[in-house]
């Protein structure tokens, strides 16, 4: 297989090209004895699969949860899997998914194993169900794997859920805050401004920089426009950086309140991942190698690429996670206290729920700090405006007598 790579290579400049290996994970070992930091990593495809991509987009954790758990009980029945998986497609609301089973359904009916048939659509499927999937087939627990899978997803859904509703409501007020400086900028202000203009009269100092930022945003918006269009592009291109990229996740990590929230997240979702690799028995490194791209956080990457290092050398897994500040210290002790008693997976999934409440519990506190600042700063703006208003009216009423 031929992979494209984009890489900072030993002397610490951004080369690209191209390599030949068996799988990812061997193009990632030869990167890695380079001496290469991985920007980015991917096969290059034929033209098929990348039609799939284009037109199959990833699926919502919501479809995919209700799929693992319905394949389950397909599984569990001793159906045909290619039977069971032609009435999921069925029963399936969501049109992407059916357009995926549909792939599924043919790599299986051609003798392709349901892992190898899902992955010709991994551009829709999240790696981590094909591979567990993969190794629920080898290990013959296929049909754990998949109720496994099917409460992961569901509680990912849930976070995912939970975030998106706590930014409706500052996204309503923020429109709101839009709304009311146009109408005050672009309606009233003018009229005032050319009312007194006409009466020979001055404007306030408030009154006259508000429509002298007014005049300056007409005459100029577009160019502030296509700049802020210019710089968001230039620092999500410097974002795909790890080395950037850890700097800002560190920023975000240090912002009161916020960063407690994104950490607690992070480490829900490594404990419930790893929970699931430790019951499908994959060895310790393999694990960390792909909590690597799980995590979806680069300061957290990095602490998992030097556990990996230390488990390597032969340390224990608490003593190599305790080394990091990134984990809170009661990670640790369950760590430790599962090793000790050989129920270190029950103890990851009591973490995981342990932290999962802890984010609920944070965005709980996030939305209810939220709309009392957003309703201070849209009263103190409107506030301004209406000031800005009454000023020259107060003038002119002053002038008359």
């Amino acid at each position: 297989m031929k992979f494209r790579y984009k890489v900072i290579d030993e002397r610490m400049n951004i080369a690209e090209g191209t390599l030949e290996a068996v799988d990812i994970d061997a193009a990632k070992r030869v990167a890695q004895e380079n001496g290469w930091q991985i920007i980015s990593l991917a096969e290059v495809r034929s033209l098929g699969a990348l039609v799939n991509e284009v037109f199959i987009p990833k699926i919502k954790y919501e479809s995919i949860s209700a799929f693992c758990s319905q394949l389950a009980m397909m599984v569990r029945s001793g159906a045909n899997i290619v039977r069971g998986l032609e009435i999921l497609k069925l029963q399936m609301e969501d049109k992407k998914l059916q357009k995926v089973l549909e792939i599924i359904v043919q790599g299986v009916s051609r003798g392709d194993s349901l892992s190898q048939a899902m992955r010709e659509c991994k551009g829709a499927l999240p790696d981590l169900l094909v591979n567990l999937v993969a190794v629920g087939e080898e290990s013959g627990n296929l049909e754990s794997v998949l109720i496994s899978m099917s409460e992961y997803y569901d509680r990912e859904n849930f976070i995912r859920k939970k975030i998106q509703s706590a930014s409706v409501y500052p996204s309503i007020l923020l429109l709101v805050l839009v709304g009311i400086v146009f109408f005050f900028m672009n309606f009233l202000l003018p009229e005032i401004s050319g009312m007194l203009s006409e009466g020979g009269q001055s404007l306030p100092l408030l009154t006259q920089v508000i429509i002298d930022a007014a005049d300056f945003l007409n005459n100029n918006g577009l160019y502030l426009l296509a700049g802020s269009v210019v710089l968001a592009l230039g620092l999500f291109n410097l974002f795909k950086t790890p080395k950037y990229r850890f700097y800002l996740h560190s920023f975000f990590l240090k912002l009161p309140l916020f960063g407690v929230n994104a950490r607690n997240v992070v480490i829900a979702r490594f404990s419930r991942t790893f929970a699931l690799f430790l019951h499908s028995s994959i060895p310790m490194v393999p694990i960390m190698n792909s909590m690597e791209t799980i995590v979806g956080n680069e300061v957290a990457r990095m602490a998992i690429v030097r556990i990996q290092d230390r488990i390597i050398k032969g340390e224990s897994l608490a003593a190599a996670f305790g080394q990091e500040e990134f984990f809170d210290p009661l990670v640790i002790q369950m760590m430790s206290i599962g090793e000790e008693t050989g129920r270190l997976e029950e103890m990851m999934e009591e973490v995981a729920n342990l932290y999962d409440k802890k984010v609920e519990l944070g965005i709980a506190r996030l939305i209810a700090l939220v709309e009392p600042v957003f309703t201070v700063i849209i009263g103190i703006i409107a506030g301004t405006m209406i000031i800005a208003i009454a000023l020259p009216i107060f003038s002119m009423a002053t002038a008359a007598q």
